[in-house]
């Protein structure tokens, strides 16, 4: 059979079939962005197919601009990249977050690099987390908002959308525990009194869901914002404790954030050493049955009223202020009826009135007219408590180290009494005798430091001795500086640790008030041995009388460089007490 012949109609049909579907394929795969054209990869963002591959470009060219400008997200080129595409990604986020989640994921971590307050309205979208599924999104939006710099409104929206995401966080998930720490970071750094309320719920709650050092954390973000209106709060966290371990509390860092407030913060801690805190009262009760579960003892040593004096005794004396003075010696006065005043105090309770109390005046920023006050106070304390070391009882070595710390020229006899040799009867202990030694040569000037050598030379071998000789080299350096305030500040700086510590009490003692005294020491607030700091700290304390913005701002360059490092977790409790005791006196 003959085959039909081909029609020259139906060869003309599918030679333009299939040029139409080369022209199709063409305009396809060939009408796409450059790959740095970055307002055409924006134009991409909303095609599913070519989306991951736009923000994997975008991402490519804005890091390679701020790579090109060192750096600075301000600069031109990345500025750029981010005006022809800020907006898409937004858009991009908003609409598809919840069915294109890794997309999604890549557009957060990009507006971290970003940093751009146009890309708000999506991290505020991102802040309303879905379980298992956008957590991480969250997170990396309040990392993001910290680095913004925002409005007034965009921060009460931020603070609404934030307080809201971490009312929501109620596990104890690792996610969990990243969420509460992001977004109560991001509150604390807002620097907002708006942010208070969610923090104080978050710093109270107790919930074996959280763990206790978010409540830790909240106080200290609480602590940053420093709102008057927190003080109540931030009272009752003096006396909140973990309920899984009662030994871990937050009483540190409330008294922090109470020193932050300042002034505000006096009078309620005065209602509540004064005994006029219900809440505080039963918080403390509650702490006392804790303790008894698991140690007994301990428990039995303890009354609500001895805890509450204790913790508003500490945070008085952190605030610093004068008015304190006649409450906190009311506190070392107490007298049983038939007890004498010069009578060795037995109960425990007392006890810890009276040392809280006289630690907690040595930190009050005195004038001179308060001075002998507060050194008969210390001096009675240390009379009362027992020459015995007694579990559950204060022992008189904290307040010889208190009485070195109060930089009282006038102690020096008492100081060196305790340093020789005991009388008949009096019983031979080397540590008391060493503290009270250490504190008396810190403190001396040449003529003092004279009997203190006599007593160093005179002593026989034994512990005593042993522990005066670590001193003796400070008796040439007394000798030549003496009241020499110039001299003294030279040997601030010196290779001699021991010298060091030493110069900082005479920089204190004969530079109080004075300017360069303060600049000397502020510069040695970073000095790489702790101890050395600690007395730095101390000393300025004393010093800067009328507070100093200098030293306020090195410790916030210091928390900042060594943050998680050893020396700053040693120091870092005096040095934020001090740094905010600073701040108050100069009304920042």
């Amino acid at each position: 059979m003959t085959r039909p012949e081909k029609r020259p109609e139906n060869t003309l049909h599918l030679r333009w079939m299939s040029l139409l579907a080369i022209v199709m394929v063409a305009l396809t795969f060939g009408c796409h962005a450059e790959p740095d054209d970055v307002a055409g990869q924006a134009g991409e963002l909303s095609d599913p197919l070519r989306r991951a591959n736009a923000i994997s470009n975008i991402t490519r060219l804005y890091q390679s601009a701020l790579d090109g400008a060192g750096g600075d997200h301000a600069a031109a080129g990345p500025r750029g990249v981010a005006d022809a595409s800020v907006q898409q990604l937004t858009d991009c986020y908003i609409q598809n977050a919840n069915v294109d989640v890794a997309n999604a994921g890549q557009i957060i971590n990009l507006f971290f690099d970003m940093r751009d307050p146009r890309s708000l309205p999506a991290l505020v979208a991102a802040l309303d987390w879905r379980p298992e599924i956008s957590e991480e999104h969250a997170i990396m939006a309040a990392r993001t908002i910290r680095e913004l710099t925002l409005d007034d409104a965009q921060k009460a929206e931020v603070i609404t959308a934030l307080a809201r995401a971490l009312g929501r966080v109620n596990g104890a998930r690792g996610a969990d525990n990243r969420m509460r720490i992001e977004f109560i970071r991001t509150l604390g750094a807002l620097r907002d009194f708006r942010t208070t309320a969610a923090l104080s719920e978050v710093m109270l709650r107790q919930s074996e869901n959280q763990n206790f050092l978010i409540n830790r954390l909240a106080a200290e973000q609480l602590g940053l914002t420093a709102d008057p209106a927190a003080a109540p709060a931030l009272i009752k966290a003096l006396y909140v404790f973990d309920p899984a371990n009662p030994m871990m509390r937050m009483n540190d860092v409330g008294a922090q954030a109470l020193v932050r407030i300042g002034r505000p913060a006096l009078q309620p801690l005065l209602d509540t050493l004064a005994g006029n805190n219900a809440e505080a009262t039963q918080i403390a009760t509650a702490y006392i049955a804790a303790v008894r579960q698991r140690a007994p003892e301990a428990a039995a040593q303890m009354t609500p009223d001895s805890i509450i004096a204790g913790e508003a005794s500490y945070a008085l004396g952190q605030l610093g202020f004068r008015e304190a003075i006649d409450p906190l010696l009311r506190e070392v006065n107490q007298i049983d009826e038939g007890e004498r005043p010069d009578a060795v105090e037995e109960d425990a309770r007392d006890e810890s009135h009276m040392v809280a109390a006289a630690l907690a005046l040595v930190s009050i920023n005195r004038d001179a007219s308060d001075t002998p006050r507060i050194r008969e106070a210390l001096t009675t304390v240390y009379n009362r408590l027992s020459p015995e070391i007694r579990p559950g009882h204060a022992s008189r070595p904290q307040i010889l180290v208190a009485m070195q710390h109060f930089q009282d020229p006038e102690l020096m006899p008492f100081l060196t009494a305790r340093a020789g040799r005991p009388g008949r009867g009096e019983e031979d202990d080397p540590n008391v005798r060493i503290l009270a030694f250490r504190g008396a040569v810190l403190l001396a000037n040449a003529s003092e430091a004279a009997a203190l050598q006599q007593i160093y030379t005179s002593e026989p071998e034994g512990d005593s001795r042993d522990g005066f000789g670590e001193y003796e080299p400070l008796f040439s350096v007394i000798t030549e500086c003496n009241e020499n305030l110039s001299c003294w500040i030279t040997k601030l700086g010196d290779s001699n640790t021991l010298i060091a510590r030493k110069a900082c009490y005479m920089v204190a003692r004969y530079g109080r008030g004075n300017a360069d005294a303060v600049t000397a020491l502020v510069a040695q607030i970073g000095h790489t041995d702790e101890e050395t700091r600690g007395e730095v700290l101390y000393a300025l304390d004393f010093a800067a009388t009328g507070g100093s913005p200098a030293a306020v701002t090195r410790i916030d360059e210091l928390r900042h460089a060594e943050e998680g490092r050893a020396i700053w977790q040693h120091i870092e409790s005096l040095a934020l007490a001090i740094q905010a005791r600073l701040s108050t006196r100069t009304g920042s």
